[in-house]
């Protein structure tokens, strides 16, 4: 899957799970005062999440949120893994480059010849 795709639908997923976790916790909540009795668990705000048809959705809604998350975060390591071959390859490059100089400097100074 391209990144920039990884991107948006993690994106996506993430915006519309907060959205809908959003809209489930205000119809909650303006159930909440016709709740008089309640059981531990679910508690009052998961008997008024129930009332108000709510309580699938909301899990719906976690289920968005995490999948959002997994997907950027994927996407997140996934660059920093290419950022960090990269600055490896030119560490390499540049220790090969290093080496280089050494050894024809240390030839240099073995045969005489002037600097």
């Amino acid at each position: 899957m391209d990144r920039i795709m990884k991107i948006a639908i993690g994106g996506l997923f993430l915006i519309s799970g907060s959205l809908l976790y959003l809209g489930v916790h205000i119809a909650a909540v303006l159930r909440l005062p016709e709740v008089n009795s309640w059981h531990d668990p679910p508690g009052r705000y998961g008997t008024a999440l129930m009332y108000s048809g709510g309580y699938w959705m909301f899990w719906l809604a976690i289920i968005l949120i995490a999948l959002g998350l997994i997907l950027l975060i994927a996407a997140l390591f996934n660059r920093l893994g290419d950022k960090w071959q990269s600055d490896l390859n030119d560490i390499r490059q540049r220790d090969q480059e290093f080496d280089a100089r050494r050894d024809e400097s240390e030839r240099q100074i073995t045969e005489g010849e002037p600097k």
